[in-house]
């Protein structure tokens, strides 16, 4: 039987608060964002059971705590980023994902949260190559993480690759990776700094 704990007021999954506790606590915001092969490994020997577990459907249940839900994102949209670098299963949940972000929201998530979980529980809405999704997590963004230490780098990353959207309506530096045709203007804006994540 799994434990639980009392955590930020909330009773939180055993496995959901080593995940939440290994992402905010013991890692610092810059290794998320950087390739790192051995950051990789490690992060498949610790949680990619936890990670099947969850495209499994088997940890839903966490959609339903605002801890367990940014440890179920966590899951989902970024360490399947890490563990299939270059694969098309590293874009499989991101639909998913982007539903558990909408109904997080809606049910006033961000609200019960910390900045840096905040931070991490938005990302579906900038990986989506959906317009929509960008403008709504600007706007986001702009609310909820205005007074984070980071907001400035997080606005610009944010911006940068709303430009790919607003101009192609996809990400070119997936197209490879998705067996996508590229047009010779992606080609061309692949050559520019800030425009493959």
């Amino acid at each position: 039987m799994e434990k639980t704990y009392l955590y930020y007021s909330y009773m939180i999954n055993e496995r959901a608060k080593v995940i939440l506790d290994f992402c905010f606590v013991k890692t610092s915001l810059e290794k998320w964002f950087k390739k790192d092969d051995k950051f990789d490994i490690l992060l498949k020997k610790l949680f990619f059971n936890d990670f099947t577990n969850a495209v499994n459907h088997q940890c839903d249940e966490w959609q339903d705590n605002p801890e367990e839900c940014v440890a179920l994102i966590m899951l989902l949209d970024q360490l399947s980023r890490n563990f299939y670098r270059n694969d098309p299963k590293a874009y499989e949940q991101d639909y998913r994902c982007r539903l558990i972000v909408n109904e997080a929201v809606d049910r006033g998530f961000l609200e019960d949260l910390e900045e840096d979980k905040i931070h991490f529980l938005l990302l579906p809405l900038i990986h989506s190559e959906d317009i929509s999704d960008h403008i709504f997590g600007h706007k986001l963004v702009d609310t909820y993480l205005k007074d984070h230490v980071e907001y400035i780098r997080i606005k610009k990353a944010w911006n940068d690759h709303t430009v790919a959207i607003k101009k192609f309506g996809r990400y070119p530096h997936r197209n490879k990776i998705l067996s996508r045709k590229s047009t010779h203007d992606e080609e061309e804006f692949l050559k520019q700094p800030d425009s493959s994540w």
